[in-house]
């Protein structure tokens, strides 16, 4: 009797891209949560320096002890995109921009900066990866213009900028999010979007 070779499932690399994108989704409630005062600046800073120091802990441990690296490879790594294995996750880069974006910029401008790192690049993803055609890792079009209009709402009726700054803010990390190298996404829409909006802000805040 012949047996059939089993068909790789084709879904598995884009399951775990969602599970990752939804988990990072998770941290949006940051920006919304300061926006509407849920939660104080200094309780934010805490609570991102606590998660960064845990992730930075992580790192660290995984490098030098063995059983550590195993078990968070048994634990995530289906999650982990290649390069993530052997150094910094995205996770980890996302907890420090967003850590560093609440104590270096004013208020308007970090929600703008967490806005657009958290849920712009989530939405893009997903877009890019459920709607466009390019495997994960590369831009698409949909991606691009999903991030547009969602960093566009946020930073317009979050963190309360014009509309025309706004579409400056949110144009500006798109460029980012499409340009991003070794660091990822995270970090260079964090401070491209956080640093235009910064420079944008007077008589906003």
């Amino acid at each position: 009797m012949n047996v059939a070779n089993p068909v790789p499932d084709q879904q598995s690399p884009l399951r775990a891209e969602m599970i990752r994108k939804a988990i990072h989704a998770t941290a949006a409630v940051m920006p919304v949560a300061y926006a509407l005062f849920w939660i104080s600046r200094s309780a934010l800073i805490v609570l991102l320096l606590v998660a960064s120091g845990i992730a930075l802990t992580v790192e660290f441990l995984r490098r030098i002890v063995p059983s550590v690296q195993e078990r968070f490879n048994s634990v995530v790594g289906t999650l982990l995109r290649p390069r993530e294995r052997h150094h910094v996750t995205g996770a980890t880069w996302l907890a420090v921009s967003c850590l560093v974006a609440v104590v270096v910029l004013p208020r308007h401008a970090a929600i703008a900066a967490l806005w657009c790192a958290t849920a712009g690049d989530t939405a893009a993803a997903v877009a890019g990866r459920t709607m466009g055609t390019a495997s994960a890792g590369r831009k698409t079009l949909i991606g691009s213009a999903t991030f547009l209009l969602i960093a566009v709402a946020g930073t317009l009726y979050l963190a309360g900028f014009p509309p025309l700054r706004a579409v400056v803010i949110a144009g500006i990390a798109v460029v980012a999010e499409r340009l991003a190298g070794r660091l990822g996404a995270n970090v260079g829409v964090a401070i491209a979007s956080g640093v235009t909006a910064w420079a944008v802000s007077s008589g906003t805040a």
